[in-house]
């Protein structure tokens, strides 16, 4: 007998039906029906192939739409499941069947879905607050790390991060993924790794519009140390099969398999060598690709606007100390109590060694409840916050605000927790939370009011924000300036050159603050001449010595000695003295020598070689 269901019900989601039916043995066939909305703009379009429909891939339009239920039980009777989903506020009438011959179970119709489900319930917290400041907390210090004492020159920081680990990963992938693909005589060592490295950092400063162009012999374009370095057929092939991971071993539900390997290294690296700042900001990265994936973002406001987006924790020079993809919302809400972006912060934090931190972020992150729990860590954060997240704070209305003269704040503090809110009236009206500094001590900035430039007031909160927070921001600068320009049409190849990018930035950053940079000749090096080290020395490795070819030196201002790279000059490997078919000047003593170093390329006496190959 079929059974209709009337007016008067319990309205139910899609959702809810859904939990219902998987947690059901008993049914036998199910369908449900979603009828469009009636603004045809509110629907998602074509998301898919609707012979493959899920219900896993339904979109929250999708879940709130409303729906029809027809249901077969296989056992039960028909009216026990009506009772199941819509209780007993409903009216049931039979309906006589049309036939007596035994009939399979009939489909029950017409559940109709009106309402949205619940909003997630929140446990009120009691707040007590007074119009009072907090005390600033002192700065958190810091001792530089003792490993940079021991590092002399750009490629030993370089390879703190891409170390042999790293190149060996590198190089058995490639290899491995050739294999894969049929050249089963495909084999490569890892200085290749190195030379083909090189000339990816190349052609973030030098870049050509073509990067055939490096291997051709034409006047207006010349490249010989590239070409001495490796075959242009040779590049292509380790383009074409550069990998970091094996494609039979992908994870699934992983949206970043193909790269993960190498980002869970490099991660770990980053953590291990990070210079030991206590005050670290946290924002997103952008990632540029313009292609077609799933996890593509767009960020209006960004510099980069389409891409990929990483979580990043960083120091306030850019020194990126761990960075996570975003695969979305789904995988990133690990405390749903507490909502996606302070998710993102406590999952960022949670890979940081042991200590007392003071963090930085954005209104998108920031929330009373994380600063609640930042404090049970042990933990201060700083943040703009959203006026709908104050939790009814007495803070002056932001119309009011503007009413006011620049520069003029409005301060609240709960007591119970500690945390305080400031609202300023700068260029627009900015509301600060934190529990590190309150309002004093008031400093002075530099504004134009008036097209003239005065001294306007500004809260400490907002001193210490404006100072700490721009850490992701320099990091992203800093790799814009030399960004590798070589691209391929694949959706990951984005996703291996910027951790190649931001190790070396990371591994300038280091060489800031070393020793090195201190005790250097001349003038320490800047981010183009630190790049331009690394890439000088790899383009310097032989696989063997002595080599089928020459690089020769150009004429240069430079002293010879500054010509070659320390980390090829001082290495003590494959330095023999050879005769060469003319006379030329000693580097060293500059008197005339039919000698010279076959790995230097420089012409040297027998007895100048010793000196010029040690410190």
């Amino acid at each position: 007998m079929g059974l209709k269901i009337m007016a008067n019900r319990k309205t139910l989601n899609v959702n809810q039906i859904i939990s219902h039916l998987e947690e059901d043995d008993d049914v036998f066939a199910a369908d449900i029906f979603i009828t469009p909305p009636d603004n045809w703009q509110n629907s998602d379009e074509d998301s898919g192939d609707e012979e493959f429909a899920s219900i896993n891939n339904l979109s929250r339009h999708q879940l709130l739409a409303e729906a029809e239920l027809r249901v077969t039980r296989s056992s039960q009777p028909e009216s026990r499941i009506v009772n199941e989903l819509v209780g007993d506020e409903e009216t049931v009438h039979s309906i006589p069947s049309t036939s007596s011959v035994s009939q399979p179970p009939q489909p029950i119709s017409s559940l109709t879905v009106t309402q949205p489900p619940p909003k997630r319930r929140r446990v009120e917290v009691t707040r007590k607050w007074r119009f009072v400041d907090i005390p600033e907390k002192s700065e958190k210090e810091y001792c530089e790390p003792d490993f940079l004492e021991n590092l002399e020159n750009p490629v030993q920081f370089f390879e703190l991060f891409f170390d042999e680990e790293v190149f060996e990963l590198l190089r058995s992938e490639t290899e491995k993924n050739a294999i894969q693909k049929g050249k089963h005589a495909f084999r490569i060592t890892t200085t290749d790794i190195k030379h083909f490295i090189a000339i990816l950092l190349l052609s973030g400063y030098n870049s050509v519009s073509r990067y055939r162009m490096y291997w051709e012999q034409r006047v207006d374009c010349s490249f010989p140390t590239v070409a001495a370095l490796m075959s242009r057929n040779r590049f292509e092939d380790l383009l074409r099969y550069f990998h970091v991971a094996d494609n039979n071993n992908l994870d699934p539900s992983d949206k970043f398999a193909k790269v993960r390997p190498l980002w869970k290294l490099l991660n770990a690296r980053w953590v291990k060598y990070y210079p030991g700042d206590k005050n670290l900001s946290i924002d997103e990265s952008m990632i540029p690709y313009y292609g077609k994936h799933g996890t593509k973002q767009h960020i209006h406001g960004k510099p980069i606007r389409f891409g990929y987006k990483s979580w990043s924790i960083c120091t306030r020079l850019g020194y990126l100390i761990y960075g996570e993809l975003y695969q979305g919302a789904s995988t990133g809400n690990t405390h749903p109590e507490l909502g996606v972006g302070a998710s993102v912060v406590l999952d960022l934090i949670s890979k940081l060694p042991q200590g007392s931190y003071s963090f930085y972020f954005d209104n998108f992150f920031t929330s009373l409840p994380l600063l609640e729990e930042l404090q049970k860590m042990g933990h201060d954060g700083t943040g703009t916050i959203r006026a709908n997240r104050t939790e009814k704070a007495p803070l002056k209305d932001p119309k009011e605000m503007k009413k006011t003269s620049r520069g003029s704040h409005h301060q609240c503090t709960d007591i119970l927790s500690n945390i305080t809110l400031v609202r300023y009236n700068d260029n627009n009206i900015v509301t600060v939370a934190s529990t590190q500094c309150g309002s004093e001590p008031i400093s002075k900035v530099k504004r134009y009011c008036d097209k003239q430039k005065k001294d306007v007031d500004q809260p400490r909160c907002f001193v210490n924000y404006n100072k700490f927070m721009g850490g992701v921001d320099r990091l992203d600068q800093n790799v814009g300036c030399y960004r590798i320009a070589i691209r391929l049409k694949r959706w990951y190849w984005q996703l291996l050159m910027f951790p190649l990018n931001v190790s070396v930035n990371n591994a300038f950053q280091l060489y800031k603050i070393s020793p090195a940079a201190k005790k250097s000749n001349g003038t320490p090096h800047d981010l183009l001449s630190f790049t331009r080290d690394i890439v000088c020395t790899y383009f310097l490795m032989k696989n063997s010595a002595p080599s089928t070819f020459t690089i020769s030196n150009p004429k240069s201002s430079l002293a010879v000695i500054k010509r070659v790279p320390d980390a090829i000059r001082l290495d003590g490997k494959g330095h023999l003295i050879d005769k060469q078919n003319k006379q030329t000047r000693c580097g060293l003593c500059h008197k005339n020598t039919t000698m010279k170093c076959i790995k230097c390329n420089v012409a040297l006496h027998s007895k100048c070689s010793i000196i010029f190959h040690t410190e």
